[in-house]
């Protein structure tokens, strides 16, 4: 090494040397510290309490006409980290309901009064394979794929939905598949999720981490895409793609096939759902007004139409309205049940408009909606139960006290 270059070397390190003092690091760490605590004291406020199940269960007796909107991973579920499970869960292993449902969701499903809809993320086989011996909803692909488990699939997908960027990302996780040990992707029509929750952890984040660089210098650049991170996945989904987007044009489906005559008088919405498919728990929330409701869905779709304005598969007329006489609570149009047309196409289905309006879907008092995120303490839901085992327990409560 020449004695030029080997000054220009000592000079760089005296000048990082006498700039980078511990009294600097002392100040940084403190600092840093000091953004830690306000952060996890920001957290800690918005911990919603812990679901009222007696008050869940007896507002439920005296409703007439219930909707229950469940999620299936980590919902209805056997948690990932259960002993002397985690070894057997690895890639091949498919998503499976937890044992202990069957009984309690067979007496819920043959409640006349009430519908029970399983809306997740998992494909349509996936769902089949796990709910298709009850009587229930099943909304696949964050609700994109619809249907009654006694009849077909059918898309509830808004239309010209760009999915040009799928092969490319398929590459992208391909990639990381193959570096992370027992991780694996998943492929579905509207969206790729990669999980590592079998792999080690602090090595699948710095995969996760590298993966959404090469995303976002790369495939996604320019693409319309949403990129939702979960606790240990990645997800890349066409935009507009979110379970509460989706919820309106399932709701016409439901009162369509079921004909009904009164409104929706009790709402249960339980998940764990993640960020961007919070918009599920704030649909349904009486307190807002409705064009309040409209401009805050529009605003978590990140400018997108809110799903009324955007649902041409349904026809779903974009009519909210209050009555005077029902001040404080929710209310939405309810199509003519004479005006459906029956819809048993394949997975591109759709239902023809409806032209008549004749009553009102909703009307949900505020103390007699339950929305209750699982595991996720940072959410916009109302109530918080802390794993699926907590679920499997009240809807065990709640088939019990209605037989």
């Amino acid at each position: 090494m020449s004695p030029e270059e080997r000054e220009k070397r000592h000079r760089h390190n005296f000048v990082h040397v006498t700039t980078h003092t511990a009294q600097e690091w002392a100040e940084t760490f403190v600092s840093e510290l000091d953004d830690t605590v306000i952060e996890a004291q920001l957290r800690t406020k918005q911990v919603p309490p812990a679901l009222p199940e007696e008050d869940a269960i007896s507002r439920y007796l005296q409703s007439t006409n219930r909707l229950l909107i469940l999620g299936f991973n980590a919902t209805l579920t056997e948690p990932a980290d259960t002993p002397g499970r985690r070894a057997d869960q690895i890639k091949e292993m498919e998503l499976k309901l937890h044992p202990e449902l069957k009984e309690s969701l067979t007496a819920l499903c043959s409640d006349r009064k009430t519908t029970i809809v399983v809306l997740s993320g998992s494909d349509r086989k996936t769902l089949d394979d796990n709910f298709g011996e009850y009587d229930m909803w099943l909304a696949a692909e964050h609700g994109m794929f619809l249907r009654l488990t006694k009849g077909e699939w059918m898309t509830t997908m808004p239309e010209h939905l760009n999915m040009e960027w799928v092969d490319s990302v398929k590459h992208v996780f391909e990639y990381f598949t193959e570096r992370t040990p027992r991780s694996h992707f998943e492929r579905c029509e509207t969206s790729l999720v990669w999980n590592y929750k079998y792999a080690d952890v602090e090595f699948g984040r710095l995969q996760a981490r590298d993966m959404l660089q090469h995303l976002w210098t790369g495939p996604i650049s320019n693409a319309s895409v949403d990129v939702v991170q979960g606790n240990r996945s990645v997800e890349v989904r066409a935009v507009g793609v979110t379970k509460g987007a989706a919820i309106d044009r399932i709701l016409g489906e439901i009162v369509h096939s079921k004909s009904m005559t009164t409104p929706i008088d009790y709402v249960l919405c339980i998940g764990h759902f993640l960020g961007k498919d919070e918009d599920v728990y704030t649909f349904f929330e009486p307190e807002l007004p409705s064009d309040s409701l409209a401009v805050a869905r529009t605003k978590q779709n990140d400018g997108l139409k809110s799903p009324i304005d955007r649902r041409p598969s349904m026809k779903l007329p974009a009519i909210r309205s209050v009555s005077k006489s029902s001040q404080g609570k929710a209310q939405r149009p309810l199509l003519n049940p004479e005006k459906r047309t029956a819809n048993h196409g394949c997975g591109s289905g759709r239902r023809p408009s409806a032209e008549k309006i004749s009553w009102n879907v909703l009307d949900l008092k505020g103390d007699n909606y339950f929305s209750c995120a699982v595991g996720r303490t940072r959410t916009n839901a109302r109530y918080l139960l802390g794993s699926s085992d907590d679920v499997v327990s009240f809807l065990m409560k709640l088939a019990n006290a209605s037989t």
